[in-house]
């Protein structure tokens, strides 16, 4: 007869093997890298307009949608149908000029799309009685996602439109937006990486207790070389930059891109809300997939006007 008590189950049991949080984080953040790599690359490939428009677009959107998803109060989601009309009219008429259908106030539409916007707002507000500061609080929310969201992104269709070309006078817009989208990537991953390692020291934890002064030294480290090794490999593609460029751009580009995802830190933390969206396993929604880049296309912008 077997001895009841070696029979029981002991007080403490060994957790079952498996892979830690830290290890499955990593592998569906980098499954969801190759994924996203991937999409951009076949798109850059093919290089057809519709396929930009269509990938840009649905970020765009997602993003959007995300934003006013992260109020708990549907209140403050009042204006969202006004800003998706808005930012899908404003997109079709932003993307016109690369099926041959320039508009000569091209240059105007952020601006016309910020007074539609508001004119739209307005228009629906005097209908309903008001309420003190929220009423003014709704609206400017809804203005900032909407400039954050569609206007600040806005700059990698403006990129693709701008007239540049390569050494030998070919087209070059892509070129350029591979080495932004290549610099910012390496950002976040230097700083996941690095963070994850040998993260100790935090960097702002009032805003996000997860980053570390590590981390960003390691985005710096990563951003920089990534951009000196796209430029050796675009070589003549990208005549605008050089060996001092590059270096100087892609440290430009890493400060900036920290600063973008402290940005939507500051969104979800004053929020309350832990995460953004769960679009792709160990890096988010839509608005953690694009928080960097938002920050960073205007700045690489801003470079190719001035040295172009």
């Amino acid at each position: 007869m077997p001895d009841p008590d070696s029979a029981a189950p002991p007080d403490n049991p060994a957790p079952p093997p498996g892979v830690s949080p830290k290890v499955r984080t990593f592998l569906n953040r980098t499954l969801s890298t190759v994924i996203l790599v991937t999409l951009v690359t076949l798109a850059f490939w093919l290089s057809q307009p519709w396929i930009f428009f269509l990938i840009f677009s649905v970020l765009c959107l997602g993003a959007l949608a995300e934003y006013f998803h992260l109020f708990s109060d549907l209140g403050f989601r009042r204006f969202r149908l006004y800003a998706f009309l808005v930012a899908i009219l404003y997109l079709a008429l932003l993307f016109s000029p690369l099926w041959g259908y320039r508009i000569d106030w091209h240059g105007e539409l952020d601006g016309l799309a910020i007074a539609v916007l508001m004119i739209l707002m307005v228009l629906f507000r005097v209908r309903s009685p008001l309420e003190g500061f929220r009423s003014l609080d709704e609206i400017a929310a809804t203005l900032l996602g909407f400039s954050y969201c569609v206007l600040l992104f806005s700059f990698i269709p403006k990129i693709l439109l701008l007239p540049l070309s390569t050494a030998d006078g070919a087209p070059a817009s892509t070129y350029y937006l591979i080495h932004l989208v290549a610099v910012t990537k390496l950002t976040d991953t230097g700083a996941y990486l690095v963070g994850s390692l040998i993260g100790k020291h935090k960097l702002v934890p009032h805003i996000s207790p997860g980053k570390t002064w590590q981390g960003f030294w390691g985005s710096l480290v990563f951003a920089v070389s990534g951009s000196y090794l796209v430029w050796w490999l675009l070589g003549d593609h990208v005549p605008l930059l050089g060996p001092v460029s590059a270096g100087i751009l892609g440290l430009c580009l890493a400060l900036v891109a920290v600063l973008g995802d402290l940005a939507e830190s500051i969104m979800k933390r004053s929020l309350a809300v832990k995460d953004s969206g769960h679009l792709m396993p160990g890096i988010g929604g839509f608005l953690d997939l694009v928080d960097s880049i938002i920050f960073t296309a205007p700045v690489y912008y801003l470079f190719l006007r001035l040295v172009s």
